[in-house]
């Protein structure tokens, strides 16, 4: 598939996420740059196992996070290949959740194929799990970076702010593992 195409049909999946939410979509320059750029990495066989998407609320990052679940889940459900493929999104929130309230299936995120995970940064870093104290985005990241599992986070922390957060170790798994996607522009929920 071309480029081109791939660029396409993202765009068309970033447009029909915005109007799911019952919104006008307004196309812009900054919004056909970023879905160029997306296109690019998911067509690049050197591009690395994820894509983090950072920069300020409502300026679209999880839009772009969800078109591109949506794309996968589309060329996989269209293709010939016999295994079923999806994207998995879960918040960073609700990762926590998963660790204390359904310990399997937190395992299971470590090695899930494809992982789209919302709002890293909005989670507690710490929960109780059985009178321990665990790091659950922290433990699935480092399980992620090892298995080398595709992943696509959004996020409004840049490096540094990662860095405080997680710690230097998973900041700099995070430099090797993801390529960087910064939104800078003002919030689509601005109503000016």
């Amino acid at each position: 598939m071309s480029l081109r195409d791939v660029s396409n049909m993202l765009y068309l999946c970033y447009k029909n996420e915005v109007e799911k939410r019952r919104m006008t979509f307004k196309p812009d320059d900054a919004t056909k740059d970023r879905v160029e750029r997306v296109a690019k990495w998911l067509q690049s066989e050197e591009s690395k196992a994820g894509l983090l998407l950072y920069g300020g609320c409502g300026t679209g990052k999880s839009t772009m996070a969800r078109a591109i679940c949506t794309l996968i889940d589309y060329l996989y459900e269209s293709s010939y290949d016999s295994e079923k493929r999806q994207v998995i999104i879960c918040s960073a929130y609700n990762i926590s959740k998963y660790c204390q309230d359904s310990p399997k299936y937190y395992d299971r995120l470590k090695s899930e194929e494809l992982l789209f995970i919302d709002d890293m940064g909005i989670e507690p870093t710490q929960v109780k799990l059985f009178g321990n104290e665990c790091s659950p985005l922290t433990e699935l990241l480092y399980a992620r970076y090892d298995y080398r599992r595709w992943t696509v986070i959004s996020t409004n922390l840049d490096d540094v702010k990662i860095s405080e957060r997680y710690g230097d170790r998973i900041g700099d798994r995070i430099n090797e593992m993801f390529g960087k996607l910064k939104y800078k522009e003002k919030s689509y929920r601005s109503y000016e």
